[in-house]
C-alpha cells in the first residue's frame, strides 16, 4: 500500500508532459529586438520559399485551368511554358 502512495505522490498531473517547462524568471532576454529578429528571420525564410515555389505554383495552376493543353505533368509543364512563353512566364505572380 505504501508503494501506491509513493507512486501517487510522484505522479504528474494529467497533460503535464505536454507543457513546456516554466522559464527561470529572467525575461530580460525577451526585449523588442528579440521579437524583431524573430519576425525578420521568419519574413526572410518565407520570402525565399515562396519565391522558389512560384514556378511550381504557375505550372500547377495552368494544369488545373487547362488540363487538355498542359497534360505532360510537372516537368513537362515547365518546359512547355518556357518554350511557348519564355522562362519569365514561370515567375508570373512573383511580385504579387
Amino acid at each position: 500500500h505504501t508503494r501506491a502512495t509513493a507512486a501517487a505522490s510522484t505522479m504528474s498531473p494529467p497533460g503535464s508532459v505536454l507543457l513546456a517547462p516554466s522559464p527561470s524568471g529572467d525575461f530580460a532576454q525577451y526585449d523588442t529586438m528579440y521579437y524583431l529578429k524573430g519576425a525578420a528571420a521568419g519574413g526572410i525564410c518565407c520570402s525565399i520559399t515562396h519565391g522558389a515555389l512560384t514556378p511550381v505554383d504557375v505550372v500547377k495552376t495552368r494544369v488545373q485551368l487547362d488540363p487538355v493543353k498542359y497534360n505532360r505533368g510537372l516537368i513537362g509543364g515547365f518546359s512547355q511554358i518556357a518554350s511557348e512563353e519564355g522562362a519569365m512566364a514561370l515567375l508570373t505572380g512573383f511580385g504579387a
